[in-house]
């Protein structure tokens, strides 16, 4: 099994909302990729509350890398991600082995 963690700093203001209404937006369509990216077993998305470093975090888990890799390309994920790459300042990511 392979945990999926990332998390992310969004700008401010961008795409005309603010950083709270994108971190929500965020949430809402990355937790219902649930069912339709069929290699996505779970999946959980947290924003901050409390001031920090990051403003959101997801933590997905996949039975391999090839599904993990599978979810990226999965053109749901990627319509989500493209959003997240305009809203964001930077993202951090680490992948690793559950048992």
């Amino acid at each position: 099994m392979i945990k999926h963690i990332v998390m992310w700093k969004l700008k401010p203001e961008a795409e005309g909302h603010t950083a709270c209404a994108n971190a929500q937006w965020m949430k809402e369509h990355l937790e219902s990729l649930m069912g339709v990216v069929p290699e996505l077993l779970s999946c959980e998305v947290g924003i901050n509350v409390v001031d920090g470093n990051y403003d959101a975090c997801l933590i997905a888990t996949f039975a391999s890398l090839e599904d993990l890799d599978a979810y990226k390309k999965h053109p749901a994920h990627v319509a989500i991600s493209t959003y997240c790459k305009k809203v964001r300042e930077s993202r951090v990511a680490c992948d690793f082995v559950i048992e």
